[in-house]
């Protein structure tokens, strides 16, 4: 269990790292001076943000990253129990159509069987 919980916590400081480097990436390389962004009417410049902006500009990234990574997880997830209920399904008609073809041949071979047998000697049976 412990290795499990350090798999997860090793793959959110990485994709720690990759989001922040993208965010200082595009901070760097993107004309922010020609970027506003409208929210509510309200119209600002990412040019204009400072500390306390631009961490939160961080923090949302991160998030939205690990939404996104748990969305496509939930997609795989769910994409593969499809394929499994679908073949589960396949497999079961094609076993329900040979016990359909198969069942006359089983119980022709069960009745010569039970004819051919040599009959079981009785046990005595104790009368009191």
């Amino acid at each position: 269990m412990k290795r499990g919980w350090s798999i997860v916590a090793t793959t959110l400081v990485v994709l720690g790292i990759v989001v922040a480097g993208a965010a200082a990436l595009a901070w760097n390389a993107l004309p922010l001076d020609g970027t506003t962004v409208w929210i509510d009417g309200e119209s600002f410049s990412l040019a204009e943000l400072g500390g306390a902006h631009a961490v939160a500009v961080f923090a949302i990234a991160f998030v939205v990253s690990l939404a996104a990574l748990a969305l496509a997880a939930c997609g795989v997830a769910v994409g593969l129990a499809a394929a499994a209920i679908g073949i589960g399904i396949g497999v079961l008609a094609t076993a329900a159509s040979l016990a359909l073809i198969a069942s006359p041949f089983l119980l022709v071979g069960w009745l010569l069987w039970r004819v051919l047998r040599k009959p079981a000697s009785s046990a005595p049976v104790a009368s009191a």
